[in-house]
């Protein structure tokens, strides 16, 4: 069930070996909290964590998927009456609190819920959803036991026991006579110049009339209230009160029955704690995994595969707070980690998307180990990381009163000293802050023990340094960020293989840097750093056309191969249909076969019993047909069809003209006991078929 939640400290177990705030994970328990069916899932949602172990989140991914196909035919489990009662459910058990009748209804919907729920996962083909159902309580009894007692409205049922039924019978009796004393008291002409109306009022249970003030004693009887002002008083007529007496009296007794009740069923309800705690955790999981079903089903979201441990492998990605935006230009994000380089460098201009890259891949993985489906194309890969840590901004610095250069050391020395060769570690802006030649030198000394340690690590910086170190290590990549050379923008699209320029003079030009300025910065910069970028460039350019003319093949193969499946699919239905055809054939061959066969059993009976030799010819001429249809092809596929049916399957009846359930087969006489409606009837196997005609008879 759903861990409790736990603190967002530097912990070295547990789902604290996850930077969730720095992520941004709160974005998708939001998405997921607007998808919950019942108010039972929100703390699931709040204790949202990774998953303590693959196995978990593996099969939470796989039921997710299983459901949002049922989801997408408009089936989905019957969450309805999933309502909440943690409010009180905890204070009950503990002995502090003592449910009414209206919490004992809502605990009973509760149940019968879970009941219908359970019911609904076994039923389902899918063996994930199945055997989550097999794990739920069966709560039915005790739904049952809570239908006896209580109504959906919250009120105590009649038939609870025997003496609350003949309390309520003596409430009905009590009552007409109150109603009948009521009527002997308006019967007397004399009052009614005294009473403000005829129809009396209600205090406490009680019959009582409104009298102006100065008529107080012209009516004998009880004063119950006053009005505001002090001009009315609501008496009760001395005529009514012993009738009013015992209709209070009956309706205690009444009051005393139903807590007899209420402390029996409780009593009940304490030794059945195992199975209603276990039904609201029940529902509570099957309402998130719905919402995280409803993540695919609704918002095209996919279930990846999660691995123990390999490639990291993503296609399409998107981060969700840019998709929940509404964004229609979010650039989607391909990576491949881990075979065989473990760490990528990624350079690039400023507001380029670096960030939003590290983001992605964190968030996304995080994503995956709590079981939760990911914004990305069908068929990516995420190992089942067993941390992701993070270094991105500056948000820490001000709160500990450290620089950002301090800021980022103490982060990035937690990185170093909690990674293990199963995490995912996450650095921007590597090496900033500082002297760029110092600040280049400890990033690449990061860089080497996060290779010693095989960490799968995604960087960012600006330092050459540390896109040397990609070209010097065997287990690290470059990657840059794709920049418009010709309009002077970002990309935001993530190009694997070359290292990335910041573009920095280019951007400050645009951005109105004086002209002078930047043209003195370029010759500060040196013609063989010019010439550098201008190779990295062309190499940009290049594989920027190879990407286009690689998308264009992929595209045009997809259309090929989606073009062949079709053309498969068509001659896989011609022959289904040719088959189709071949068996409706030998049904109308057989039918009309059984019917000639009648015809002559008919025509031939009378002369079975003529003299010599003409009655024997007749039944020798009758054994030949059955022997003919015996010996038939389409026999022989009725015998075999009737050799696999078993009880309650269903057959088609030629003769009655419909489909019919087989309760009995008896291949000794070769007949066959079906159900019709609500009457058995015996048939014999020549009335009965493997295929239905096309005419649509049932």
């Amino acid at each position: 069930m759903t861990p409790p939640p736990e603190s967002e400290t530097s912990d070295r177990t547990g789902a604290d070996r996850f930077d969730l705030s720095t992520l941004e994970f709160d974005a998708v328990r939001d998405l997921l909290l607007a998808r919950l069916t019942t108010p039972l899932g929100r703390p699931g949602v709040r204790a949202l964590r990774p998953c303590p172990t693959p196995d978990e989140a593996r099969a939470t991914l796989l039921r997710s998927a299983a459901l949002a196909e049922r989801l997408g035919q408009g089936d989905a489990p019957p969450l309805a009456g999933g309502v909440e009662v943690r409010s009180w459910l905890g204070a009950f058990f503990a002995g502090e609190h003592s449910p009414d009748t209206r919490d004992l209804a809502d605990l009973k919907r509760l149940l019968r819920a879970t009941h219908m729920s359970r019911g609904w996962l076994v039923g389902q083909p899918s063996q994930h959803l199945a055997s989550l159902g097999q794990a739920y309580p069966d709560t039915v009894d005790l739904a049952e036991e809570l239908g006896l007692v209580i109504d959906a409205r919250g009120e105590i049922l009649t038939t609870a026991s025997v003496k609350l039924g003949e309390v309520r019978a003596q409430i009905e009796v009590a009552d007409a006579a109150v109603r009948a004393a009521v009527q002997r008291f308006l019967g007397n002409p004399a009052v009614h110049r005294y009473l403000q109306t005829s129809e009396p009022s209600w205090r406490h249970g009680r019959p009582v009339f409104q009298v102006r003030q100065q008529h107080r004693h012209e009516i004998p009887g009880v004063l119950h209230d006053r009005s505001q002002s002090g001009a009315t008083v609501f008496i009760e007529p001395s005529v009514v009160v012993e009738a009013a007496n015992g209709l209070s009296d009956a309706r205690a007794a009444e009051h005393r029955e139903v807590q007899v009740i209420i402390a029996h069923v409780c009593r009940g309800l304490r030794r059945c704690r195992k199975e209603i705690e276990a039904s609201v955790a029940a529902l509570t999981d099957l309402d998130l995994l719905t919402a995280r079903a409803r993540l695919i089903s609704d918002d095209g979201y996919v279930a990846p595969e999660l691995v123990d441990d390999g490639l990291l492998r993503l296609t399409g990605a998107r981060h969700p707070i840019l998709l929940s935006l509404g964004s229609e230009d979010v650039v989607p994000l391909d990576i491949r980690l881990g075979d065989p380089h473990r760490i990528l460098v990624v350079t690039g201009p400023n507001t380029g998307g670096k960030t939003v890259v590290l983001k992605t891949i964190g968030l996304l993985s995080a994503m995956a180990a709590a079981g939760v489906p990911i914004p990305a194309d069908a068929g990516c890969q995420i190992p089942f990381f067993d941390g992701v840590f993070v270094d991105i901004g500056d948000e820490q610095a001000i709160v500990q009163n450290l620089s950002t250069f301090s800021s980022h050391v103490s982060r990035i020395s937690r990185c170093l000293e909690l990674a293990s060769d199963r995490s995912l570690v996450l650095l921007d802006e590597l090496g900033a802050g500082t002297d760029p030649e110092e600040g280049g030198a400890l990033g690449y000394a990061v860089l080497e023990l996060l290779e010693q340690r095989k960490a799968t690590g995604v960087v960012t910086t600006h330092l050459g340094q540390l896109k040397d170190f990609a070209h010097r290590h065997s287990g690290a990549e470059n990657g840059s960020m794709a920049f418009d050379g010709d309009t002077l923008r970002p990309l935001y699209r993530l190009d694997v293989g070359i290292p990335g320029q910041s573009h920095a003079l280019d951007i400050a030009g645009q951005v109105g840097m004086p002209e002078a300025v930047v043209r003195r910065a370029r010759e500060r910069l040196g013609k063989r750093d010019l010439s550098m970028e201008q190779a990295v460039a062309q190499v940009q350019d290049t594989r920027r056309r190879a990407e286009e003319d690689r998308q264009r093949t992929e595209r045009l193969r997809g259309e090929a191969e989606r073009a062949e499946r079709q053309l498969g699919e068509e001659r896989q239905a011609l022959e289904r249909r040719q088959a189709w055809l071949q068996e409706e054939a030998d049904s109308v061959v057989d039918e009309q076969m059984r019917e000639l066969r009648e015809l002559l059993e008919q025509e031939l009976k009378e002369l079975q019993n003529a003299p010599k030799p003409y009655g024997e010819q007749a039944r020798r001429l009758v054994e030949r047909i059955v022997e003919h249809q015996k010996s038939s092809s389409v026999h022989r596929r009725r015998m075999r069809f009737l050799g696999d049916v078993r009880k309650d399957g269903v057959v088609w009846a030629a003769r009655l003209g419909r489909r019919v359930v087989v309760k009995k087969v008896d291949r000794t006489r070769e007949t066959c006991t079906v159900e019709v409606g609500k009457m058995r009837m015996e048939i014999p196997f020549e009335d009965v078929s493997w295929l239905q005609p096309l005419d649509g008879r049932s």
